[in-house]
C-alpha cells in the first residue's frame, strides 16, 4: 500500500489531523516498521518517524537525507545564570549558550572591524570568567540584548543565532551569504558522465558555473573539444581553481614508458601507471600530506573508437570510475564495524618520489570523517592505492583479520560492475574528478592502441569553492 512517511532526525514537524491519522495507521502497521526498522512517537499534534542510519536503500537507489534548514528564530523565554543563557524557542527546542560562545560573535564595531566583520580581540583580552549580567528578548521576540560582566553590550539576531546551534558547519559570520552544496552520490549502473563543451566553459561564465557546480556535488565531468596541446591541462585547470604542483612539475605525462621529462634534480620517474598494465582502482597520492583534491587527465594522443562501440579492435584501453562515498555509504549499511575499523585504523602510504631518489610516507586510515562529534560525521575523504602500499600496523590478530576482511570487502565492492562507470577518451578530451572521493582505474593497454600520451596536473578544492562563490554570485 502506498505510504507517505516523514523521515526527520531531531525535528519535529507539525500536520493536520488527518494527515496525522494517516501517518498513525502507516507508521503502526507491523509490515512497515518491520519492512523499514521505524520506531513512532506521537506528543499531541506532533509526529515523526525516526530511523537511525543516514539513508534509506531502496533497491540499487541510495537516498540521502540532507539537514532540513525550516528552524524557528523566535524565543519564547529565556532563563538567566552567570555561566550560561538558556533559550527556550518557539518550536520547543531549548539551547544552552555560554557568554564567551555569545561574545566572540558580537557584530558591534567595538568587537569587529565593520567592513570585513573580522574580530579585533585575541582570547586572551577577554575576560578569563566572562559572565553574562542580564539579557532580554527585544520586541517580536527576534532579537536579543545581552549585557556582559566587563561593561559590554551586544545585540544578536535569533534567526542567525538559532541557524549557527543548529548547522555549525554551514552558518559563518563573516560571510553574509554562503550556499554549502551536499555531494550527490551515484552508482555506475544508474549514472551518466556530465559533459561539457571547451568552447563553452572558457567563454561563458554561467557554463563555468555549473561545471564547478556538479564537481562539488556529483565529483566528476567531462570536457570535450580542448585543445591538443601541451600544457593545455594546467591552463584549463588555472581557469577553475589554484595549481597544485608536485615535485613531478606543474603536470605529469602518462604514457607506456617512463617520463623522462625531467624536473631539476631528479631521475627519470617511473609509475604503474607508466606501462601497458591494468591499475586498480585508487586515489592518487595518498602518500601526500594533504593529498591533492581534484584531478585532470587530457588525453592529447589517444586512439578511438566509434561511438558507443568501446572497447573495440582499433582501440582497447578504458577508464573507470566509482564514487568511494556511494561504496562506503553501501559498506556502512551492509557491516557498520567494517566501516568503522576503515574511519579508525591507520595505514601507511609510500612513495619512493618516482625516481629511487627519495621518500614520501604518509599513515592515515582510508575514510576521513568531517569534524565534529557523535556517530553522525559524514565522510570527507577517501584514500585508498594498492600500489601505494596501504600497510595495516601490527594489531591484535582478531582487530587485524577484522580489518582485512573490511578492506576486503570494500575493494570487491568498489570493483564490482554495477557501480563501474565506464569510458574511453577520444582525443581532446579532459577529465576532472575529485580524487579525494572517486576512485579511477585503467585496463591494460594493447599494442594496437597505438601511442597514448594523457597529460595530468592537480587543482585545489578551496579554489573551486572560491570560484563557486563568485560566478553564482555574478551569475
Amino acid at each position: 500500500t502506498p505510504c507517505t512517511f516523514l523521515l526527520l532526525r531531531g525535528l519535529r514537524a507539525t500536520v493536520s489531523a488527518h494527515t496525522l491519522k494517516a501517518l498513525q495507521s502507516a507508521a503502526m502497521l507491523p509490515t512497515t516498521r518491520a519492512a523499514l526498522g521505524l520506531r513512532y512517537h506521537q506528543g499531541g499534534n506532533l509526529a515523526a518517524c525516526m530511523r537511525s542510519t543516514r539513508g534509506l536503500q531502496l533497491g540499487k537507489v541510495l537516498i540521502q537525507r540532507n539537514p532540513i534548514r525550516q528552524l524557528s528564530g523566535v524565543a519564547n523565554s529565556l532563563h538567566l545564570a552567570r555561566d550560561r543563557l538558556n533559550i527556550h524557542w518557539e518550536d520547543g527546542v531549548a539551547n544552552q549558550l555560554n557568554p564567551t560562545w555569545l561574545r566572540e560573535r558580537c557584530q558591534s564595531d567595538i568587537t569587529v572591524d565593520p567592513e570585513t566583520k573580522q574580530p579585533k580581540m585575541n582570547p586572551h583580552e577577554l575576560p578569563a570568567e566572562l559572565a553574562i549580567e542580564d539579557a532580554f528578548l527585544l520586541p517580536g521576540l527576534r532579537d536579543l540584548k545581552v549585557s556582559f560582566s566587563d561593561g559590554h553590550v551586544s545585540q544578536y539576531s535569533l534567526h542567525k543565532l538559532r541557524s549557527e546551534l543548529a548547522h555549525f558547519h554551514e552558518s559563518p559570520i563573516q560571510v553574509p551569504e554562503y550556499k554549502k552544496l551536499q555531494p550527490r552520490l551515484w552508482s555506475g549502473s544508474e549514472a551518466t558522465m556530465p559533459e561539457f563543451a571547451y568552447e563553452e566553459v572558457m567563454h561563458e561564465e554561467r557554463v563555468r558555473l555549473a561545471l564547478v557546480e556538479e564537481l562539488l556535488t556529483g565529483g566528476q565531468a567531462l570536457v570535450r573539444g580542448v585543445p591538443r596541446e601541451d600544457g593545455e591541462v594546467v591552463r584549463f585547470g588555472q581557469t577553475l581553481s589554484t595549481l597544485r604542483s608536485t615535485d613531478w612539475g606543474a603536470c605529469f605525462n602518462v604514457r607506456t614508458k617512463p617520463d623522462a621529462s625531467k624536473v631539476a634534480g631528479q631521475g627519470v620517474k617511473k609509475d604503474l601507471a607508466y606501462t601497458p598494465k591494468p591499475i586498480g582502482f585508487h586515489t592518487d597520492n595518498p602518500y601526500r600530506f594533504p593529498t591533492p583534491d581534484f584531478q585532470l587527465l587530457h588525453a592529447i594522443d589517444h586512439c578511438s573508437c566509434p561511438e558507443g562501440h568501446a572497447p573495440c579492435s582499433d582501440c582497447q584501453v578504458m577508464n573507470y570510475m566509482v564514487d568511494a562515498f556511494y561504496i562506503a555509504q553501501l559498506l556502512r549499511q551492509e557491516d557498520p564495524e567494517a566501516y568503522r575499523l576503515l574511519c579508525e585504523v591507520p595505514v601507511r602510504f609510500e612513495n619512493d618520489g618516482g625516481d629511487g631518489g627519495s621518500a614520501l610516507v604518509h599513515v592515515a586510515p582510508h575514510f576521513e570523517l568531517e569534524e565534529g562529534h557523535g556517530a553522525e560525521r559524514a565522510l570527507k575523504g577517501v584514500r585508498f592505492s594498492a600500489k601505494s602500499g596501504q600497510y595495516a600496523p601490527p594489531l591484535s590478530p582478531e582487530r587485524l583479520e577484522a580489518f582485512y576482511r573490511a578492506r576486503r570487502r570494500f575493494s570487491e565492492l568498489a570493483h564490482s560492475e554495477q557501480y563501474v562507470m565506464s569510458l574511453q577518451f577520444k582525443p581532446g578530451d579532459l577529465l576532472v574528478f575529485d580524487n579525494q572521493r572517486l576512485l579511477h582505474a585503467r585496463s591494460s593497454i594493447a599494442p594496437t592502441d597505438g601511442e597514448r600520451w594523457v597529460q595530468g596536473c592537480y587543482i585545489d578544492r578551496d579554489g573551486l569553492w572560491l570560484n563557486y562563490e563568485r560566478w553564482r554570485r555574478r551569475v
